[in-house]
Formats: C-alpha cells, sequence, structure tokens
C-alpha cells in the first residue's frame, strides 16, 4: 500500500508525497534535505543535556527551590512523551513538511520563553510552560522528520540516511555538557537563547529544501483523529513516566508512587483494547503481533535503558572518582559519541547487507566489552590503581559503537516490519519506547547505583562517626548530580581528613558506578539473544519487504 492509499484509507487529508515525487538518484539535494532536519532535531538533543547540567546555575538563577528546577528538567521530558502519539498521527494528516515547521517554531518559541524567564513569584510556572512548548515542539518534529527521510530517500539508501540522521542528532546530545559549561559562565539564560539561531535555521533549511506535502483527493478529515486515544496515550505516560523519575527521591514504597504505577498500567491496558477496537486508531498497537517489529522494539528499549543514563553516570563518575573538571569529564560522553557515530554508519551498510540479526550480535559483543572495560577501569580507581586515560576513553568510544552499530538499524527495521502502519505512527512509538527506556533506566540503575554507594560510603565513613542515615544523605546528593555538594560540605574539618573522607567517598562511587556500568553491559547479553530469537528470512523475502517499502515510498 502507497502512502497516498495509507492516508486516504485512513482519512487523512495529506501524505507526504506521492511515489513520484520520491527522489530517487540526486544524492545532492537528499543531503540537504537531511541537513535542515539533523540542524532541527539536534536543538532538541543539545537541550536534552544542556539544561539538566545547568541546574544549579537555572535554581539560583531564578531564586527557585530544587524540587522546583527538577520540574522544570521533567516537564520537557513529559509533555514530548504525553504528545507523541497525537503528533505522530498529525504528521500523518497534515503532512510531515508542515509538521516539522510546525515544531521547529514551537521547539524556538519555547527556548525563547524559557530564556526570557522572570525573576518574580510566576517564574516557576512560567519556566514549566515554556518547558512543555518546548518538548511539544519535539514530539512534532521527530515523526515528521522520519516520515521526510524514508519518503525521500531511495529505498537502497534509506538505511544509511537514518544511521546518519540518528548518529549525528544522537552525538550532538554529546555537546551539551560542553556547551553548557561555558555558557552559563555568561548567564543561564544563553542556555536557551542558544536554540534561537539554531531554530532560525532549521526553519529556513526545511522550508526551502524539503519540497512540498501534497494534498490527495477528498482534503482533511479531522473528525478521524483519535482524540480518546491521544489522552489515553498522554495520560497513561505521564503517570508511567512520573514515578519512575520521582521514586528514587520519595522512595518506591511510597503510596503515590504505587498508586500511580497502577493507575498507569490500567491506561496502558485500556489504551490498547480501545485502539484494537477503532478503525482509525491514533495508533495501531497490532504491529506488535509482528514478531520481528516487536524483537527490534525490544531492542529499540533495552538500547534506551543505556543510552539515556549512560551520560549521566560517566559524566559524575569522571567529575568524583577522576577529578576531572565538568568540561572534561563531558569529553568522555563526547568519546561514547565518536563511537557511536563511527558505528552507525558501518551498522547501517550491514543491516543493508545482511539483515537485523547480525547487526544484533556484532552490536551485543562490542557493548559488553566495551562496558566491561569501563566497569574494570571503575573497579582500579576503587583500587587505588591509577587509570590510564587512553585505555579509558577507547573502552568507552567501545561501549558507544556498541549502541550506534543497533540504534538506527532497529528503528529502520521497526518501519520496514510495520507495513500496515504509516512513518509517523511507527516513529511515535518508537519514541515513546525511547522515552519511557531513558525513565526506566535512570531509575533502575540509580536504585543500583544508591544503594552500593550508600553501603561503601557508611561502611567507610562509619569510623568517621557518619550515620547510615548521613551516608545516604550523601549518596542522594551526588545521585542529583551534585558532584561537588559532598566537598563543599567537609571545608570546615582539617585538611588531612577532608582527604580521606573524599578519597572514600570518590572510592565508594567508583564501586558503585562500576556495578551499573556491569549492568549495562547485560544490555548485550540481551541484544545477543534477541538476534537467537529473530526469525531468519531468506533474500527473497528481504527482497519482497523492500519491495513493499519502496511502494509506501
Amino acid at each position: 500500500m502507497s502512502i497516498n492509499q495509507t492516508s486516504q484509507a485512513n482519512g487523512a487529508g495529506y501524505a507526504a508525497a506521492p511515489a513520484g515525487a520520491q527522489i530517487s538518484g540526486n544524492k545532492r539535494n537528499m543531503a540537504l534535505i537531511l541537513l535542515g532536519l539533523i540542524v532541527a532535531v539536534s536543538m532538541s538533543s543539545i537541550d536534552q543535556t544542556i539544561v539538566s547540567l545547568s541546574y544549579s546555575a537555572i535554581q539560583s538563577g531564578l531564586g527557585l527551590e530544587s524540587s522546583g528546577v527538577t520540574w522544570i528538567v521533567n516537564a520537557y521530558l513529559l509533555a514530548a512523551a504525553a504528545f507523541f502519539p497525537l503528533a505522530g498521527r498529525l504528521s500523518d494528516v497534515i503532512g510531515y513538511k508542515r509538521m516539522m515547521l510546525i515544531g521547529i517554531l514551537a521547539f524556538g518559541v519555547g527556548s525563547l520563553l524559557c530564556g526570557l524567564g522572570p525573576h518574580t513569584g510566576i517564574a516557576l510556572t512560567w519556566m514549566i510552560a515554556s518547558r512543555v512548548v518546548q518538548g511539544s515542539g519535539l514530539a512534532c518534529m521527530f515523526p515528521a522528520a522520519v516520515g521526510i527521510i524514508f519518503t525521500y530517500s531511495p529505498v537502497d539508501k534509506r538505511a544509511k540516511s537514518m544511521a546518519l540522521f540518528f548518529a549525528i542528532t544522537g552525538a550532538m546530545t554529546s555537546i551539551g555538557p560542553i556547551a553548557g559549561s561555558y555558557l552559563i559562565a555568561f548567564s543561564w539564560r544563553y542556555v536557551f537563547f542558544i536554540n534561537i539561531p539554531l531554530a532560525l535555521a532549521a526553519l529556513l533549511l526545511t522550508a526551502w529544501l524539503t519540497p512540498q506535502d501534497r494534498a490527495v483527493a477528498g482534503g482533511v478529515r479531522q473528525g478521524h483523529l483519535d482524540w480518546p486515544g491521544a489522552l489515553l496515550a498522554a495520560l497513561a505516560m505521564v503517570a508511567l513516566i512520573v514515578p519512575l523519575q520521582q521514586g528514587a527521591s520519595v522512595g518506591w514504597t511510597d503510596p503515590r508512587i504505587i498508586g500511580s504505577l497502577i493507575i498507569s498500567l490500567g491506561l496502558i491496558v485500556t489504551f490498547v483494547m480501545v485502539e484494537l477496537q477503532r478503525s482509525h486508531p491514533i495508533m495501531k498497537v497490532g504491529v506488535f503481533r509482528n514478531l520481528r517489529f516487536s524483537l527490534s522494539a525490544l531492542a529499540s528499549l533495552i538500547a534506551s535503558v543505556v543510552f539515556i543514563p549512560v551520560m549521566f553516570f560517566l559524566s559524575v563518575y569522571g567529575q568524583l572518582s577522576l577529578g576531572l573538571s565538568v568540561a572534561n569529564a563531558s569529553l568522555l560522553i563526547l568519546y561514547f559519541f565518536i563511537g557511536f557515530m563511527i558505528a552507525a554508519q558501518l551498522g547501517a551498510k550491514r543491516f543493508g547487507r545482511r539483515g537485523i540479526s547480525g547487526v544484533f550480535i556484532v552490536s551485543g559483543v562490542l557493548t559488553i566489552i566495551g562496558f566491561s572495560g569501563i566497569a574494570n577501569a571503575a573497579t582500579a580507581v576503587r583500587s587505588g590503581v591509577p587509570v590510564s586515560t587512553g585505555n579509558l576513553n577507547v573502552m568507552i568510544g567501545l561501549a558507544g559503537a556498541g549502541v550506534g552499530y543497533m540504534f538506527s538499524p532497529a528503528a529502520t527495521d521497526m518501519v520496514n516490519r510495520a507495513l500496515d502502519a504509516s512513518y509517523g505512527e511507527v516513529t511515535a512509538i518508537s519514541q515513546l519506547l525511547k522515552n519511557f527506556g531513558g525513565a526506566l533506566g535512570m531509575a533502575l540503575l540509580s536504585a543500583v547505583s544508591s544503594s552500593v554507594f550508600t553501603e561503601k560510603l557508611y561502611s567507610g565513613l562509619h569510623p568517621y562517626g557518619v550515620s547510615r542515615e548521613a551516608a545516604q544523605t550523601i549518596a542522594d546528593s551526588v545521585g542529583s548530580g551534585s558532584a561537588s555538594h559532598s566537598s563543599s560540605q567537609l571545608s570546615e574539618l582539617p585538611q588531612q581528613i577532608q582527604t580521606e573522607i573524599m578519597n572514600i567517598i570518590r572510592s565508594s562511587y567508583a564501586t558503585a558506578v562500576g556495578r551499573v556500568f556491569m549492568v549495562m553491559a547485560c544490555a548485550g547479553v540481551l541484544f545477543i539473544v534477541i538476534a537467537l530469537l529473530y526469525p531468519r528470512e531468506n533474500a527473497t523475502a528481504r527482497d519482497a519487504t523492500a519491495d513493499a517499502m519502496g511502494a509506501r515510498g
């Protein structure tokens, strides 16, 4: 079924382009289109880390409580997760280019409003609302960008285009900590204002380079938008992600956390039942009946459990255990993304030639080697053995390669296997999995880190009269990203005691983060298991899938 046919069947008024409009053979045009999309989506990638790591500057700049700034950070993720299902469907209805431009504009306006945040009593409300606008902009951009790539890339170049898109936009995440360390020296407002020129450039590039959306017969039929389904999906994601974000701080046994998780489960079940019965659902959940689709989706989820948290843990590990500056600790994240970018291109080539199973196996091996190597380096810090910076950087690069090798192929395979769903719908599903995976990974891995860190701290600091509760407080302060908090609390003690205690804290965190990286290495084992479970297909079947994808394009 072609995109036009799919649009008509679903009651959509527009499709991105008919099959004949696909740009085939014109590499320059596709490269320029990709440039505009990458600039646009890279804004959100940079913003994701630059705001989180500018936490203290924003808090002091606006005179807010710590809990308030936490919601400024979380509002962005929650808005994106809640709006993704509707945005994915809307991108199919009103056209990918239109939705892309709307998303860029929303993100730019949200960034401007954040930067203009007033130093008054409404500061918190203003900032949260502005972050919601930014998150909604991200939700609009991502499905539209993937739809444009699949519509205008030649069938045999789609995997490569997707790999380039994911590699560069993912790598831009590493720019956040580096840029943030310089921008906050002037003002926390520049953390948001930096998005304005990027948004303007993305608007111009997308408007100029991307072909116009093509209308199909019948016009827009808004009645076929599944508003109840969109609302159910939004409520389910918020009810699921909020407790995952707040559980570590308020306690996993807190009735509010347990209640929210139960409510989210009920909402998810209700959403699935409702969507299966609708003729024009907001999301075709039936695609999960395809085993290949479900396995690639599971791999994407597992990768996201590692992908989002690794940036936080590498940054704090570099600052606290290795004694690096914020800028130099951010370079550890950069090495991860160098490996990620290189491997993304290689993974796309192998995927195009041999399918996804071999990609998962190579990815699994690289992930195991890389994260195990980082964990061993952390063990050396605990033992007082000097860490070889070169070896550590290589292991970090291999870990990034492990995740990058399969990240784009898994997303591409999901689209390939969901032949009865649109690009916007499938991208919405993949982004929901990414958001959920990131929140789940931070919750689980922070719990592992906090538990081990607290136990080691108490064991080491107990002779100094530190209680278990005090050890937990120190662990929580580091877990919130305040790596320098511990040293500031020791300023009144004699220098020798300060040194001894800080050595214990560094060693204890190295032990804890080493355990975290070993858990991340287990993701590689799961990738290999998924490869073994993935049904084999011969070359004829792969060609049939490619032909079907060509018809959709």
